[in-house]
């Protein structure tokens, strides 16, 4: 099967599943009388087809929020600069932090970072936001000195230090373990062995011998470090209030008190180009690695 074959498959299989997936809320029904669930598939279909009639018109790109009906294009924009920052700093920080600390954690004795790696790994992501708010407040009520907003209060003073904190430690903290995991792996090679035994150098073995190895680990379990970095994506913009693409869609998916499927096809569609971009990033950030290494 040809790659322009794939791809042509690939696009509207996507635009599929979003459809369907959006249409959810519309099929499943409960009864007001006994809560049973009917399953209204005629519903849905209909949101599909009134979606498709009012891409031409640009009905499909109007909602409400509250009683105000506003238009899709001239909001998203600066909840995708929101979203953005702070999912390509994430991840870009979050990989090269995760990369070096998993090789000191592959060659290191050092028990306690061990067991601090652990206990945050350990933690829901929605705690650890937490945890991080509570040592602002606890800070600046015994010293008066406030080092980090808690959230967005306006847009004049956005949140900036904790999450992007938030979004580093919990990618990161996978990328460490998955680092470390085949670090130790690769140690055991012959050629790690033969590279010892020749009298070489610990930095020049690990960034030269081993560390070039494990990159293509890293490459495959890319989309699972994306996956934690987006999953809990809606947790963190509304911990922070930080005015993002999901904060926008999940605020105002049942606008005035019914169901706007048409929103929630562009958020996810707009989620999922936000997801291909850092994707493409880090897989350009890993291949810049390759290069560096095996020069």
């Amino acid at each position: 099967m040809s790659k322009l074959f794939q791809v042509s498959l690939f696009v509207p299989g996507v635009l599929l599943i979003v459809f369907l997936f959006s249409m959810l809320p519309v099929v499943f029904q409960a009864d007001p009388v006994n809560g049973a669930l009917h399953f209204q598939w005629m519903n849905g279909f209909t949101k599909i087809g009134e979606y498709i009639d009012g891409i031409w018109t640009g009905q499909s790109f109007r909602y409400y929020a509250g009683s105000n009906e506003l238009s899709f294009w001239e909001q998203i924009g600066n909840g995708i600069k929101v979203t953005s920052f702070y999912m390509v700093l994430g991840a870009v920080m979050g990989m090269t932090i995760g990369i070096l600390l998993g090789v000191y954690f592959a060659v290191t004795r050092a028990e306690w970072f061990k067991r601090l790696l652990e206990l945050t790994g350990a933690l829901p992501d929605f705690i650890i936001v937490i945890v991080l708010q509570s040592i602002i407040v606890l800070v600046a009520m015994k010293t008066g000195w406030v080092i980090a907003n808690v959230g967005s209060f306006n847009d004049n003073e956005p949140a900036i230090l904790l999450p992007l904190l938030s979004t580093i430690i919990i990618p990161a903290n996978y990328m460490i373990r998955n680092v470390a995991l085949h670090m130790k792996h690769t140690f055991t090679e012959d050629y790690i062995n033969f590279a010892k035994s020749r009298g070489l150098r610990k930095g020049y073995i690990i960034f030269r011998h081993a560390l070039p190895n494990v990159l293509p680990f890293i490459k495959a379990d890319l989309h699972k470090f994306m996956g934690i970095l987006f999953g809990n994506l809606f947790i963190f913009e509304y911990l922070y209030n930080l005015h993002g693409v999901t904060l926008l869609v999940f605020t105002n998916a049942f606008g005035l008190k019914s169901y706007q499927y048409s929103l929630v096809v562009n958020g996810i569609l707009t989620f999922l180009l936000l997801y291909a971009i850092v994707y493409l990033l880090l897989r350009l950030m890993i291949l810049g690695w390759e290069k560096v290494l095996t020069r």
